[in-house]
C-alpha cells in the first residue's frame, strides 16, 4: 500500500518521465528497499509517541525533536549515494534508509505535537482521563523514551556508517577519475595508431593494451562478476607477445570484442545504440578472413573509438542489467 501511495502521489510526475531500464530499476529498488521500510518504521515510531504526547508534558519532547529534525534533515540532504562505491551499494542504501527514517519520524512526531496542540479542546477529556492513571503515564514514558532513542540511534548509526564509507573513499574519487580518463585516452590513441598502420606487431601491442584497459574498467565498476580476469589475461598475452602469428592474434581480438558486446546489456539512448550497433557491425565484418590487414586495423580503430564513446556516455551503467 505504501509503495502504491509513493508511486501514485509522491513520485507521480517523476515516473511519468521516460526512464531508462537502469533508472526504472533504481527507482523501484529505492522505493522497495529504502522508502517503504523507512516510512513504515517512522509511522511505527510516531505511533509509540502518541501516549507521551497526550499524557505527558511535551516541552522536553519539543526541545529534543526540533534540533534532531534539523540535524537529520541537514544530514539527509547532504548524504549522497553518488559518493558511495559500487561495492558498498547495499550498505549505502542501509545508511540512507536510517537517516531518512529518523528524519521522517521526527517530522511526523512534530506534526502530531502540532495537531494535538491545536485540537486540545477535542482531546481534553481523553487527556484528563489519562493524567489520572499513573500506570498509563509510566507506559507512555517508556514508549516515548523508546521512540526518541530509536530516532537518536538512527542518527548515530547513520553518521557512523557514512563516516566509515567516507574513509573508504580516501583518494578514490580522484583515482577513479584519472583511471577513467586514462582508459579513454588510451582507446583513442590506440584507434589512431591502428588507423595509421604502424605494422602488425605494433598493432597487436595496442590491441592487447586497449583490451586490458577495457576489461580493467569493467572490473573496476564492480557491476559484473564474470570471467573478467581471464579476459584481462588474454589481453595481456596479446600485449606481451605481439609477434605471435596473426591468426592467433585475430582469434584473441575477436573473442575479446565478442565478450565486450556480450557485457553491454544496457545501451540506452540514440547515441549509445548507434555506437553499440557500429561495434557489432564492425565485429561481424572482421569475421571475413579475406580482408586486407589495413582494413582490419581500420575496423578495429573504429571499434575502439565507439567503445570509448559508449563509456563516456554511460560509464558503468552500460554493464548493469535492468531487472
Amino acid at each position: 500500500m505504501l509503495s502504491h501511495f509513493i508511486k501514485k502521489y509522491i513520485l507521480k510526475n517523476f515516473l511519468a518521465i521516460d526512464l531508462s531500464g537502469v533508472e526504472k530499476t533504481i527507482t523501484d529498488d529505492s522505493i522497495a528497499v529504502k522508502y517503504v521500510p523507512a516510512i513504515r518504521g517512522a509511522l511505527f515510531i510516531s505511533a509509540l509517541m502518541i501516549p507521551a504526547i497526550l499524557f505527558l508534558p511535551t516541552g522536553t519532547l519539543m526541545n529534543v525533536l526540533i534540533p534532531v529534525t534539523m540535524v537529520t534533515g541537514t544530514a539527509w540532504f547532504a548524504v549522497s549515494l553518488a559518493n558511495i562505491r559500487k561495492k558498498f551499494e547495499s550498505f549505502g542504501i542501509e545508511l540512507t534508509m536510517q537517516m531518512f527514517r529518523s528524519f521522517t519520524a521526527s517530522l511526523l512526531i512534530l506534526g502530531l505535537l502540532t495537531l494535538f496542540s491545536l485540537l486540545t479542546n477535542i482531546f481534553a477529556p481523553l487527556i484528563s482521563w489519562g493524567q489520572g492513571k499513573p500506570l498509563l503515564q509510566i507506559l507512555a514514558t517508556f514508549l516515548g523514551i523508546g521512540g526518541v532513542f530509536t530516532i537518536l540511534w538512527d542518527v548515530f548509526a547513520g553518521a557512523l556508517k557514512y563516516d566509515i564509507n567516507d574513509a573508504m573513499l580516501t583518494g578514490q574519487s580522484e583515482a577513479a577519475e584519472k583511471f577513467f580518463k586514462k582508459s579513454l585516452s588510451l582507446l583513442y590513441s590506440s584507434a589512431e595508431n591502428l588507423r595509421n598502420g604502424k605494422g602488425l606487431e605494433v598493432a597487436n601491442y595496442y590491441l592487447g593494451l586497449s583490451f586490458f584497459e577495457i576489461f580493467s574498467f569493467i572490473k573496476a565498476t564492480g557491476v559484473l562478476n564474470g570471467h573478467l580476469q581471464a579476459l584481462m589475461d588474454k589481453a595481456l598475452h596479446l600485449k606481451h607477445h605481439p609477434a605471435m602469428p596473426q591468426a592467433e592474434a585475430d582469434t584473441i581480438s575477436l573473442h575479446l570484442i565478442e565478450k565486450f558486446i556480450e557485457y553491454c546489456v544496457n545501451a540506452e539512448g540514440e547515441k549509445s545504440e548507434k555506437s553499440f550497433n557500429n561495434i557489432k557491425d564492425e565485429y561481424e565484418s572482421l569475421k571475413n578472413e579475406n580482408e586486407p590487414q589495413a582494413i582490419v586495423d581500420t575496423r578495429l580503430s573504429i571499434i575502439f573509438e565507439e567503445i570509448a564513446e559508449l563509456l563516456e556516455l554511460q560509464g558503468e551503467g552500460l554493464f548493469k542489467k535492468a531487472s
